[in-house]
């Protein structure tokens, strides 16, 4: 009976310990298809998914820093569960911001869209 209680907790910890540890910032976030802007120009609707075949993204922070818009993303909780997980984002965007970039993981933050100066149209950033 007592070695059927320790397995019990054994696999219990196990899983608690799967679940908290999902959840974190997604480094592998990528665009998926051209983002739209609302007609004010002050919100950014971003359609977004993982590069990886596993996980999905549940939220984001976003910090505005002068012209530049640093975007994190965070993955659902549970391995590799679709549970509260969203594609679409609609974001606050100041009107003076130029660049967006989106957390990349070990290599910090990598430049996503910028206002092409000319057209004042986001564009894709290289």
């Amino acid at each position: 009976m007592k070695k059927k209680l320790i397995i019990i907790f054994i696999i219990i910890a196990l899983l608690v310990s799967c679940i908290l540890a999902t959840g974190g910032k997604r480094g592998d976030v990528m665009l998926r298809k051209e983002c739209s802007i609302s007609e004010d120009g002050r919100k950014m609707t971003l359609y977004v998914g993982v590069a990886s075949s596993m996980g999905y993204i549940r939220t984001y922070k976003a910090k505005q820093d002068g012209d530049t818009l640093y975007i994190t993303f965070y993955s659902t909780f549970g391995l590799n569960s679709s549970i509260g997980a969203k594609d679409k984002f609609e974001i606050d965007v100041d009107p003076l911001c130029q660049y967006v970039y989106f957390y990349s993981g070990n290599q910090g933050y990598k430049l996503v869209l910028e206002k092409n100066a000319e057209t004042n149209e986001w564009q894709r950033g290289y």
